[in-house]
């Protein structure tokens, strides 16, 4: 429960500001990744095309072909947006500033776009083959039930254990940015020392993430029920990642810093770099680290 406090503490206090900053490029991203097709889907089990895999991908994927280059965009924005978040999000729980200042992007994008786009590129593999897989499931119930309440039943089997199994990557892939980015360490090193490092921690980051994920479940699926509306789908989808980056991103550090026992300056309240800082709360900041 202390990592879910943390993290919802730190995303109602600074997460509006964030969300604006992804919420375009999530938009556009929403156009080539659908964090919903799988759930809309269950609401068509009477109408499930038993034709063959690609059919059936159609139907679920609903956006044409024309949208993908557009989607291209969004993840590639995302990239830069993540890299941005990562050292907004470092340098306020590091020395207690928080800024999304256009004279700091150029040095976070330099120093964290390439982390960033690993990163990026790696969770949306990771998405797109899950995605594969769960299509794939979808399928071969279709083949064996056809379309109706018996399919229905072992598609939203599927769904859970597939949404499971990115709930497990997710959490699995946690600490690898920060490892990369505050450590020197080479890729596959990063990973492994993070994989290490969420030993014991697996559980308490999946129900933080399940916090964000579940209430947009669903007003998706609410949506889904009242209109079959391309806009409204694409508009949700968009959101969720909007509102997901920077939460995840969040819990990311959350977490970095209590492995790491690092001393987050943003719980302090004060900016160890403001020139209004007096000596009182200077000597109480080094008073502190000395018992520390």
């Amino acid at each position: 429960m202390k990592c879910l406090k943390a993290t919802l503490a730190y995303f109602f206090d600074k997460g509006a500001q964030m969300v604006l900053l992804a919420v375009v490029p999530s938009l556009l991203t929403a156009l080539l990744f659908s964090p919903s097709a799988g759930l809309y889907m269950l609401l068509e089990f009477e109408t499930v095309n038993t034709e063959g895999f690609a059919a059936l991908y159609e139907q679920m994927h609903f956006l044409p072909y024309d949208f993908f280059w557009v989607g291209i965009i969004g993840l590639v924005l995302c990239f830069f947006v993540l890299a941005l978040l990562f050292g907004i999000v470092d340098r306020h729980m590091r020395i207690g500033e928080f800024t999304i200042s256009f004279r700091r992007a150029k040095t976070r994008i330099n120093y964290n776009i390439l982390t960033a786009a690993k990163f990026g590129l790696t969770a949306g593999v990771i998405f797109e083959l899950c995605d594969l897989l769960l299509t794939l499931l979808y399928y071969v119930w279709a083949q064996v039930f056809g379309a109706g309440a018996a399919w229905l039943v072992f598609a939203l089997i599927s769904l859970l254990a597939v949404g499971v199994l990115l709930l497990f990557i997710a959490c699995a892939i946690l600490l690898w940015p920060p490892f990369m980015l505050h450590t020197g360490l080479r890729t596959r090193d990063a990973f492994r020392m993070g994989w290490r490092q969420m030993s014991g921690r697996l559980s308490s980051s999946a129900l933080t993430l399940l916090v964000a994920v579940l209430p947009f479940a669903a007003v998706m699926l609410i949506v889904g029920g009242i209109t079959d509306s391309t806009v409204a789908r694409v508009i949700l989808d968009g959101l969720s990642i909007a509102v997901g980056i920077p939460y995840y991103v969040t819990l990311m550090y959350v977490q970095f810093y209590d492995v790491t026992g690092t001393e987050r300056m943003d719980l302090q309240k004060t900016d160890i770099w403001s020139k209004k800082i007096s000596r009182k709360d200077f000597k109480k900041l080094r008073e502190g680290k000395k018992e520390g």
